[in-house]
């Protein structure tokens, strides 16, 4: 094309990892011949060449690119040539935005070889459809790469770039298998045993930061050679990740995290379902008794705030009408000069929709509930141990029966949803009618409501499937209960760790009678 403008030429070359091994036509060399041929052509006036070797199309924080931006910022060149569109990136958002809006607004004339694109030129060809054409090869070429990291995970590899604290690579027999770091393993025993023995999380954390202990990043850094005098700070996430990673019973755990998108970096922990659980294949550090409390302990806590009042029952109370949790709550006042002190518990469903009226207050003073408790576990604990039934029953103990009582509760609660979504309906009928919303509006409002109501009685109808695949189902311990009990008639106040192994849930219901359920088949 003619023009009577000087152009000051930059070359940018750029080659992925992936296509430096697949493409041989793609090649920096092969780049630079063919745009230098275009150069010759147009007796074009050539400035600098910019080149990214090994970097994603999808990533346009290159060093060479961010180079030649600063070049152009400069007003060094005002020409930018690539082989191809795919060159100068394969996101079509991003490739888009430099091509057809930061390169006009700076008034850079771009042209890509290979497509026959050229800015200057009104009758180059349509290059959105090619941009996004590129961004397509980019997202197929990230699912690939991660469906086949996915299958060897599946198969026991481990995949990660660090392995978990605790364990180490085998780098003389095979990287991607781990075997336990000698050093760091009784922490990682230390933390178990201090959670399950009801210290908290961030006591645990406060402890190790007191005896510094090097925290897991800068332990790593020290294992690579570099010293360090500083130890860390100990976080509650680093406990809690070591406190629910099957991997320390064995069980190599993996996609705890992911990229949110193939576009970016950034990283979002992964909800339980898409953990890719390997079982078995790598050296446990906990048994799977020890890990399987933490696990009671720490879901019976996982909402409650750091600094909140240390409640025996916490996690353990449950509303008899609806099947939602029981909060505690702390209140302060003053009387007679002197700080008054009461701890409350309410209904969690009741606390939140009040103005349905689903449920009740449940209201109970549980400094009042927690020693009444104690002291009914007590007393059955004597009469059982003493006439051997108790522990008889105990071995009964049935992991089913506590599937089926979740199962139960999640139904429970789901059935009370519909309930407060039946009368979200009715409340969008009456402001319908008073003229307060449109008739628009309360058709999308009841569709959206009705198709989630659809969806939880769909919910409830495959849980009752569960539960009746469930019945019958059993598997016993014919060895651990009488120590249990012994331990906790031993103690004035168990810990969360005893009652874990012995009851599944505390019932209240609306008139404040309390119901113990133990982990043994319904007696009491």
């Amino acid at each position: 094309m003619n023009t009577d403008e000087t152009y000051k030429v930059g070359i940018y070359l750029r080659l992925s990892k992936d296509e430096a091994k697949d493409r041989e036509s793609a090649s920096i060399a092969n780049q630079r011949e063919y745009i230098w041929d275009y150069i010759k052509e147009n007796q074009l006036t050539y400035v600098d060449e910019y080149v990214d070797d090994g970097f994603s199309g999808g990533n346009f924080d290159r060093d060479d690119f961010n180079r030649m931006i600063r070049d152009i910022e400069s007003k060094r060149i005002n020409m930018v040539i690539t082989k191809d569109l795919s060159r100068l990136g394969r996101d079509h958002i991003e490739t888009g935005y430099y091509a057809e809006r930061y390169f006009p607004e700076h008034r850079i004339r771009y042209v890509a070889r290979g497509d026959r694109y050229d800015s200057l030129d009104p009758n180059s060809h349509n290059i959105l459809m090619k941009f996004a054409y590129n961004d397509m090869y980019i997202q197929d070429i990230s699912q690939k790469i991660i469906e086949i990291l996915n299958t060897k995970k599946k198969n026991g590899l481990f995949m990660g770039g660090i392995a978990p604290y605790g364990y180490k690579r085998d780098i003389a027999n095979d990287k991607h298998n781990l075997i336990i770091d000698e050093e760091v393993k009784d922490i990682v025993i230390r933390i178990f045993e201090m959670f399950n023995n009801g210290i908290g999380i961030q006591a645990i954390c406060n402890t190790f930061t007191d005896e510094k202990i090097p925290i897991p990043s800068v332990y790593q850094n020290q294992t690579r050679g570099n010293k360090s005098s500083t130890f860390g700070i100990w976080k509650s996430k680093t406990i809690e990740n070591i406190l629910t990673n099957p991997t320390y019973m064995g069980d190599l755990t993996q996609r705890r995290e992911k990229k949110v998108s193939y576009k970016s970096k950034k990283r979002v922990r992964t909800n339980k379902s898409e953990w890719i659980i390997a079982k078995g294949k790598c050296p446990a550090i906990v048994d799977k008794e020890t890990f399987e409390t933490a696990q009671n302990i720490y879901n019976k806590n996982k909402n409650r705030s750091q600094n909140s009042h240390e409640y025996l029952f916490r996690g353990f109370l449950y509303c008899k009408e609806c099947g939602h949790t029981i909060s505690i709550n702390e209140y302060k006042w003053k009387s007679k000069g002197k700080e008054v002190v009461r701890h409350t518990c309410y209904c969690n469903y009741y606390k939140k929709y009040t103005r349905y009226n689903v449920c009740t207050p449940h209201k109970i003073d549980y400094d009042e509930l927690e020693k009444e408790v104690l002291k009914d576990i007590k007393k059955m604990c004597k009469k059982y141990l003493k006439t051997n039934n108790f522990e008889n029953l105990l071995k009964n103990n049935d992991k089913t029966l506590k599937l089926q009582y979740n199962l139960e509760m999640k139904k429970a609660r789901i059935e009370n949803e519909i309930k407060v979504q039946n009368a979200c309906i009715d409340k969008a009928l009456n402001d319908f009618y008073k003229e307060e919303i449109t008739k628009e509006i309360y058709t999308r409002q009841y569709n959206l409501i009705n198709d989630n109501i659809k969806r939880m009685i769909d919910e409830t109808k495959e849980i009752d499937n569960q539960l009746q695949l469930l019945k019958g189902k059993a598997t016993k311990d014919d060895s651990k209960y009488t120590k249990i009990i012994q331990d906790y008639l031993e103690l004035k106040k168990p810990t969360k760790k005893l009652l874990s192994s012995l009851i599944d849930k505390i019932e209240i219901d609306e008139n404040s009678k309390v119901k113990i359920y133990y982990k043994i088949k319904p007696l009491f």
